[in-house]
């Protein structure tokens, strides 16, 4: 084998970016010749998809059948279905149906599809346009407002960066600007304008609220929508969910359960024995621990050093360990919304990868303050922000 592992790894995840797949296809074969990784599921998985994309369909769904095989003899139910809809997909092609991701107490209600998610936004908001130059929207400002892109180039500049970046459409697509503020109620974190003429819909974020709270079908696609541009970008950065693959990454992913709490509530108390983790998604958490660290938060009356929490970050990794007790207190600074992964959820999937098990255990060992996932500033910028739909309107 005349490349490392690692390189080939590094060289694979390089071609998957830039949607390479053909490359990607055979740099994993080249993976799994190796015998650490010959039985990896995640590789595998990953192997199946990069045929798939790379229009290997009758390859691809052999890849899948022996991973679903594995699946079951593993009794692993959950992601045996996932890959059991993968392959009725590719069996049925070139019809597609809509995947479609609700919270379980919304199970009864059918949540509409992204193309009707779009045009109902569309119907909701007002129809701006911009000439080169304008304005949409400054960095510190309050998150009122989602837009629609239908055409137009943008301009984001960010704080600290001297490159912008830019924002296009794509053919029979909307593109999404301003989400992140709307899902997370957290200032806009970046100053945006418009390259060129631009034209979008601009919806308040105040009747998008009020629509779900009286639509199921709305919410529950809403709360997809936040799950797959916001929360599983996220937990993508978390060095111990990475090497997941994407499908069993999602799947993790909407077993988080959404929970709401009031200020002053304590999430956490220090030793306890709390079997979760959690992603903050709106207002901000105090973290509190004994450990004095320069530049780490600051003293609180009762001698502890407190650190804020902000969405996005991510805690009590440990919790999904057996027998974990904190070494901090979590208390809400402000009401809070957090996406929540039990340990009883979890285990089902942890007990199949002992590799994860591990990684956690080394994270949750490290000092108090360090066991805080703080995803880079400008990460999801990068992030695919176009919604496909059957006409523009």
């Amino acid at each position: 084998m005349s490349a490392s592992l690692p390189k080939l790894l590094r060289e694979v995840r390089k071609a998957v970016a830039n949607e390479n797949y053909a490359e990607a296809e055979t740099l994993y074969l080249k993976v799994m010749e190796f015998p650490d990784m010959a039985n990896d599921l995640d590789i595998r998985v990953r192997y199946a998809y990069c045929t798939e994309k790379n229009g290997n369909f009758d390859q691809a769904i052999d890849a899948y059948c022996e991973v679903l095989n594995i699946y079951r003899d593993n009794g692993e139910k959950g992601a045996a279905a996932s890959i059991e809809k993968i392959l009725e997909e590719l069996r049925n092609r070139p019809e597609e149906q809509p995947e479609v991701v609700v919270p379980e107490e919304e199970l009864e209600v059918e949540a509409l599809d992204d193309a009707a998610l779009m045009h109902q936004l569309c119907e909701m908001g007002e129809l701006i346009t911009l000439s080169s130059g304008d304005l949409l929207c400054h960095e510190g400002d309050m998150p009122h407002t989602l837009w629609l892109m239908r055409s137009g180039t943008l301009t984001v500049h960010l704080p600290g960066y001297d490159e912008p970046d830019t924002i296009t459409v794509k053919d029979n697509h909307l593109t999404l600007i301003g989400e992140i503020g709307v899902f997370t109620s957290q200032r806009r974190g970046a100053n945006v304008e418009a390259a060129d003429r631009a034209e979008l819909f601009a919806v308040k974020s105040s009747d998008i609220f009020k629509r779900e709270e009286i639509d199921p079908a709305f919410r529950g696609a809403m709360d997809r929508l936040l799950r797959e541009r916001w929360a599983e970008p996220v937990l993508a950065r978390h060095t111990v969910f990475e090497r997941i693959n994407d499908i069993d990454r999602k799947r993790v992913m909407n077993t988080f359960k959404r929970i709401h709490l009031e200020p002053g509530e304590t999430l956490i108390e220090e030793g306890e024995e709390h079997n979760n983790t959690y992603m903050l998604l709106s207002g901000c958490l105090f973290f509190m621990h004994s450990e004095e660290h320069q530049d780490e938060g600051f003293e609180s009356h009762d001698g502890s050093m407190t650190t804020s929490i902000m969405p996005g970050e991510m805690i009590h990794l440990g919790g999904l360990l057996k027998g974990y007790r904190s070494e901090y207190k979590v208390i809400t600074a402000t009401p809070a919304e957090l996406l929540r992964l039990s340990q009883e959820d979890f285990e089902p999937f942890s007990l199949r990868r002992p590799w994860i098990i591990q990684a956690i255990l080394h994270f949750s060992r490290r000092p108090a303050h360090l066991q805080i996932m703080r995803p880079e500033d400008d990460y999801l910028w990068k992030t695919d922000r176009h919604v496909e739909v059957e006409k523009v309107v």
